[in-house]
């Protein structure tokens, strides 16, 4: 079998890829991926009533293209929300993000946090996300969110990471916002508001992408890519190519390669996992949409309460959690019973209230950005395209990313494989 384009992984990213070379007028590709249903992560899980997402998959959509066409896939089935984040921390609960509301702290921290973010250092060039952190709110802020936080998501030291992902997806307040006593100050972070479908969980968006895409065959495992023939074996029969789109993750394709220059490659890329805990519970709970915890006494890092997105899926009374943890915590009874001690204490949720729970594990969660990544994928990026394969999404150019960014890569490789043709 020959196609002009062929897609690895029907997440976000190759669908949209698919959906725009369909709209583009180019069939003449095929879409691959190895579960039996699309989405890759981006998909749900449908239990006793519940819809469970794999972790929190919300819509932060600021590009006007995008917000368009998901309207347009998703109709009357797309809300907007405004975020309710709280963080736990120092035996206070506070809205969410903690630089911004430093007056809900004892007074003691609260002042060390000050003092320490008027005094904080001129870093020009930040090299390390360590040195942003410090450059950006002072050392109070950093040793008491910032690191223990992101120690926790990230497994790794932020000084062993670079600061060319955060400033994005970290708010800066000024001094005066920093200053203002305890009332949560709105609209603050790229994830201000976030849309989300009334039905069927973040499935649901995929699913109307995949229904505009023709060529898709799922249960279908690639094992091996021979740049030098174009041809990869998907369950073991040949496929040829012209060019190729690689959304799955970036150290897999080049492991499948078997080509020594490349292969090298993956061992300088890293990755964090998680641990899900998915929670059906036998009472209402809507006081936030999730909370972060970096205390070190918290096994888990982020809490999502996936009910609060939408009425449509719990059934009325319930509620659902989605409980992250690092992947050194294992998916077991004794894990989740501490899971739930810490919540009983805060709150949240008690063992008494759980109707059933089960785990999910995601083993490439977050790509971590030490100082290898990026020259790395770079001269991947460079040694791939001269053999006709293009990277994109979240895992293809392993990089921090959202679901919009994935779907727009999708849109511009589909742009420029349609101008290869010209």
């Amino acid at each position: 079998m020959h196609v002009r384009t062929l897609i690895l992984g029907a997440g976000v990213t190759g669908l949209s890829t698919a959906f725009h070379l369909e709209h583009q007028g180019d069939t003449d590709y095929l879409l691959i991926e190895q579960d039996a249903v699309p989405g890759g992560l981006c998909k749900s899980e449908q239990r006793e009533g519940f819809t469970f997402d794999q972790s929190g998959h919300l819509l932060h959509l600021h590009d006007p293209y995008a917000l368009q066409t998901f309207k347009e896939l998703l109709g009357s089935n797309l809300r907007r929300l405004q975020r309710r984040a709280v963080i736990y921390t120092q035996g206070v609960q506070m809205p969410f993000p903690f630089q911004a509301h430093l007056g809900y702290l004892p007074p003691t921290l609260r002042k060390e946090c000050l003092e320490q973010a008027q005094k904080a250092p001129h870093i020009p060039h930040p090299a390390t996300f360590k040195e942003w952190c410090l450059a950006s709110f002072g050392e109070g802020i950093y040793t008491h969110f910032l690191r223990p936080y992101n120690t926790k998501l990230w497994g790794t030291d932020p000084a062993e990471m670079t600061a060319e992902w955060c400033s994005q997806f970290i708010p800066r307040p000024n001094l005066q916002q920093m200053q203002a006593e305890a009332r949560e100050q709105k609209g603050l972070g790229y994830n201000a508001y976030f849309y989300y479908p009334l039905k069927g969980g973040c499935q649901a968006l995929t699913d109307a992408l995949a229904s505009r895409v023709k060529n898709l065959r799922l249960n279908a495992s690639v094992t091996r890519v021979d740049l030098t023939a174009r041809t990869a074996w998907i369950n073991n029969e040949p496929i040829s190519f012209k060019r190729l789109v690689s959304t799955i993750a970036l150290p897999k394709l080049l492991e499948m390669t078997r080509q020594p220059a490349l292969q090298s490659l993956a061992s300088r890329l890293h990755c964090t996992g998680i641990n899900v805990l998915n929670i059906a519970a036998k009472k209402p709970f809507n006081a936030f949409h999730w909370a972060y915890f970096p205390d070190e006494k918290d096994p888990f890092f982020r809490v999502g309460v996936q009910s609060s997105f939408s009425p449509y899926l719990a059934p009325e009374g319930n509620s659902s959690f989605y409980i992250e943890l690092p992947s050194h915590c294992p998916p077991t009874p004794q894990t989740q019973k501490l899971v739930l001690s810490r919540l009983a204490q805060k709150g949240i949720i008690e063992e008494k209230d759980v109707l059933f729970s089960f785990w999910q594990k995601i083993p490439f969660a977050y790509v971590v950005y030490r100082p290898q990544r990026t020259p790395a994928v770079a001269q991947a990026q460079t040694l791939l395209k001269e053999n006709g394969v293009y990277l994109a999404g979240r895992y293809g150019r392993w990089e921090y990313s959202f679901i919009e960014r994935g779907f727009l890569q999708g849109k511009e490789t589909a742009g420029v494989l349609t101008k290869d043709l010209v």
